[in-house]
């Protein structure tokens, strides 16, 4: 069994160096510095447009949001005192934000973009796909998987937020608790707030993007620069076609 892993690696590299090989041929098979910076630009906009569309968390929240983190660790040091100090000023922060705006409701408090760029044309792709087709028919499930896993071409956003009919009861709660001398408890109602932040993850296909911006760039071209324009279009429809290897157009 291990031999047998072992050598469906090394044809999965075969087939890896194969395809890389196959679409070096081709004019547009690698990214160039152009495409290079078509995909920055791309990116760039996609992520400003992200970021304009949270809105900015309160200030208020952010600091009640930081003194429930040290009561937490407080309450782990078994530093009761402290403890309380952080949730009093944390539940005192959250009221004067429900005060200025009381219709206040999931307050982003965290946001991440991670891009996997595949540096490939359409192409490769369905050389990959079909390198793969060929291994899952002989049962070498491991080596199709390894040769399968970098067709990522997509811009992930992640964005965490606290829930304000949540998260500000449970602190004055963990306030209570303590008070009463129920440490363990408070610690793990703070716990159960945290647990309780929604998580929002927007998985945007490059391709789609990419061809998109093309295709507004050869609008964008002089009549006379019929040539450029079709070549725009022409990596467009490329971009179009990968995006639907990839299994973004389903």
């Amino acid at each position: 069994m291990k031999k047998r892993i072992i050598a469906s690696t090394i044809v999965a590299g075969l087939l890896l160096s194969t395809s890389a090989l196959y679409a070096s041929s081709n004019e547009n098979a690698v990214h160039t510095k152009k495409e290079m910076q078509q995909l920055k630009k791309v990116v760039n906009k996609e992520a400003m447009k992200h970021k304009q569309s949270l809105a900015k968390a309160p200030k208020e929240v952010m600091q009640a949001l930081q003194e429930t983190m040290v009561a937490l660790q407080s309450l782990h040091k078994n530093n009761t005192k402290s403890a309380k100090d952080a949730l009093n000023k944390a539940t005192k922060l959250f009221d004067e934000a429900l005060k200025q705006n009381p219709k206040l409701d999931l307050i982003p408090i965290a946001d991440n973009i991670k891009v996997n760029d595949f540096t490939g044309n359409a192409l490769l792709v369905k050389h990959i796909i079909k390198s793969a087709q060929d291994l899952l028919q002989n049962y070498d499930t491991q080596a199709a998987r390894d040769i399968l896993a970098p067709l990522q071409d997509e811009m992930t956003m992640t964005t965490e937020y606290l829930p304000m009919g949540i998260y500000p009861i449970a602190a004055k709660e963990a306030l209570k608790e303590l008070n009463k001398g129920k440490t363990k408890l408070a610690f793990n109602t703070l716990i159960t707030a945290l647990n309780g932040l929604v998580v929002q993850t927007t998985v945007i296909p490059l391709p789609l993007l990419t061809a998109q911006d093309l295709v507004i760039q050869a609008s964008k071209l002089d009549k006379t620069k019929k040539k450029e324009a079709s070549k725009l279009l022409d990596l467009a429809q490329d971009e179009l076609t990968k995006a639907m290897y990839l299994g973004y157009t389903k």
